[in-house]
């Protein structure tokens, strides 16, 4: 929460009689005292990370020639420890975005030298053995450091470990090899999971999420001849269910209306999505049914987690949008050309806007209630 907006809401509900004098200073402090948010000089350092571990590449790859092979591993080794020393350094001193700075630094580093010291002693391997032992080291230096941004970084590996692997191992799905590799990217999906929870991250925690989400779609993909739209609709279906109709006993465990039931409504509606794309001539009358459908799930999806979820609504507006456009193009935009395509997608449009603002103001309204 930005502090100008949090100010401003304490002093209102000081106004209000809600807080007593003094009061919204005393959270205030607190706030200040807690916030471990981005700031200016937490990106331009982690820039600079970026840009010193660039650097190093870059130099030592001009001058691989030059530098003698035991020196090449010696640099290599220096500058990790240096970097993990500095972060170790920095975290007791209580400057934890230099400590992420210093930790971007060591896993630049540390790819670097996967990549350059298999180069130098010709060591066989490919780009899914290079992805899985960087990502390895980033999920080891998060779960050290309680590090979100190696947190992150692992994420973004194993997402592209699973896509160097499946460029390697593809079609039959049932050979050793395959099943070896769909149980590396699980444990990359769980492993990434518990380091985002470890460091708090939530950037982390949505790319774990969004990993299983796709190791359970490559996994299907590969081994069964079901289309992908049907399989994550139904997944979201399941999913929406779940985190929106949880059981008061099991709130604790999976908040309802929470992140459980947001991936659910962007799984379901997207699959719904990719149904429609790839229909293949089923004619006017079909693709109406189905886009009514996704209107009415879209509005479904709404009123049920809508009122509680951002991300929910956000989402339903954009479905419900699309779809509107979708029905406009298909039924009236080719019978009255561009311009009457356009003339309706605006009414449309505008139509959707106006409706979302009276949404908008109800949910307002029900949040306010006690």
């Amino acid at each position: 929460m930005l502090r100008r907006y949090l100010s401003r809401e304490l002093d209102q509900w000081t106004r209000s009689g809600l807080l007593a004098p003094g009061q919204a200073q005393v959270l205030l402090a607190d706030h200040d005292r807690r916030y471990t948010g981005f700031s200016l000089s937490a990106v331009l350092a982690v820039l600079a990370a970026v840009l010193f571990g660039a650097a190093v590449i870059a130099l030592i790859a001009a001058n691989w020639e030059v530098i003698p092979r035991a020196t090449r591993v010696i640099a290599l080794l220096i500058l990790l420890m240096a970097g993990l020393a500095a972060a170790a350094v920095a975290v007791r001193r209580g400057a934890p975005w230099v400590a992420e700075a210093a930790l971007v630094f060591t896993l630049l580093c540390y790819g670097a030298g996967i990549a350059l010291v298999a180069q130098m002693y010709h060591l066989s391997g490919d780009e899914t053995g290079f992805m899985l032992t960087w990502a390895v080291g980033a999920l080891v230096v998060s779960f050290a450091f309680a590090s979100a941004m190696a947190a992150a970084g692992a994420g973004l590996l194993g997402f592209g470990y699973l896509l160097a692997v499946q460029d390697l191992f593809s079609g039959s799905g049932t050979n050793p090899q395959d099943l070896s590799s769909y149980a590396t990217v699980l444990a990359l999906a769980f492993a990434v999971g518990v380091a985002a929870w470890r460091s708090r991250s939530a950037i982390a925690g949505h790319l774990s999420a969004l990993l299983l989400i796709s190791w359970v779609m490559w996994v299907i993909f590969e081994t069964t001849e079901l289309e992908p739209g049907y399989v994550l609709a139904a997944l979201g279906a399941v999913a929406f269910g779940a985190g929106s109709f949880t059981p008061s006993p099991l709130t604790g465990t999976i908040s309802r209306h929470g992140a459980v039931s947001a991936y659910g409504a962007v799984m379901l509606l997207s699959g719904l999505g990719l149904i429609q794309v790839s229909l293949v001539d089923p004619g006017l009358g079909v693709e109406m049914a189905l886009a009514a459908f996704i209107l009415v799930v879209s509005v479904a999806v709404l009123a049920v987690a809508g009122g509680e979820n951002r991300l929910v609504r956000r989402f339903a507006y954009f479905a419900f949008a699309c779809e509107t456009l979708y029905v406009v193009g298909e039924t009236l935009g080719s019978l009255l050309g561009s311009f009457g395509f356009l003339f309706l997608g605006g009414v449309a449009l505008a139509v959707m806007a106006f409706a979302v603002t009276k949404i908008e103001k109800r949910f307002k309204k029900g949040e306010a209630r006690p």
